[in-house]
């Protein structure tokens, strides 16, 4: 978890913006990190318009303060017109940002359209899905090629398994394979191989589960299976 120093620097930081940016900031967000290790943490200022004399002063402001991270800067017409191609993205900034300075949190007048969420957390799955039957194509035999592969594809799913939540109509409350087993509760998807490759991949521990060919193919069938509930939970809503 982040230290209270890191946490200080950030509040420092965003005291600094607010004095440079007079008129211009809304908000300064800071990513909570429920657990798992973010450092420096990650933070979000979101302001009316950004202007080429904005970033210049954004800029020198980071420059000056050691130890963070470069925020990520959203102005109102960005986050506006972003919730149609972008939703997973908002949808994560939306459930994991604390307002850490301004009045509101302008994320919190947004709203995401289901099917724009849905299409988008299919797209990445099924994306998922061709580049790993594409690089099983040059990898097959290759035992730790194989298992490097699922490793690296295994990275990035919180925001995907956060989504798929969303569409069912459940908060998402744990991280890690916590996550993993609320969607499996969502959508009947089993994720056991899933949850396999995910410990190995955060905590170093081999997975069980014998040849890795065999796992392999375990686990891109329930990324398909995964992909293919999507669309399935949309439309059980819809009907």
């Amino acid at each position: 978890m982040s230290t209270d120093a890191e946490r200080e620097k950030v509040r420092r930081f965003a005291a600094d913006c607010a004095a440079a940016l007079v008129g211009d900031l809304r908000a300064v967000l800071v990513q909570r990190d429920n657990g798992v290790r973010k450092n420096p943490p990650p933070t979000v200022l979101i302001v009316t318009s950004i202007t080429a004399q904005l970033l210049r002063h954004v800029a020198e402001l980071a420059r000056r303060t050691k130890g963070i991270a470069l925020p990520l800067l959203l102005d109102d017409e960005y986050l506006t017109t972003s919730c149609d191609v972008f939703p997973l993205e908002i949808l994560t900034l939306m459930r994991t940002c604390d307002l850490l300075w301004g009045d509101s949190n302008p994320l919190d007048g947004l709203v995401l359209d289901q099917d724009n969420l849905r299409l988008e957390i299919e797209q990445q799955l099924k994306g998922k899905v061709l580049h790993l039957r594409q690089a099983y194509l040059g990898g097959a035999g290759d035992k730790r090629s194989l298992r490097s592969l699922m490793l690296d594809s295994s990275a990035g799913f919180e925001e995907i398994m956060r989504g798929l939540l969303a569409l069912a109509g459940r908060e998402h409350a744990a991280g890690g394979n916590g996550s993993a087993r609320e969607v499996e509760s969502a959508t009947g998807v089993s994720l056991e191989t899933f949850r396999l490759v995910r410990t190995e991949s955060e905590h170093g521990r081999p997975s069980a589960g014998g040849d890795v060919d065999e796992l392999f193919h375990r686990y891109l069938g329930e990324l398909s299976d995964l992909a293919r509930a999507a669309d399935r939970i949309t439309r059980s809503r819809r009907t």
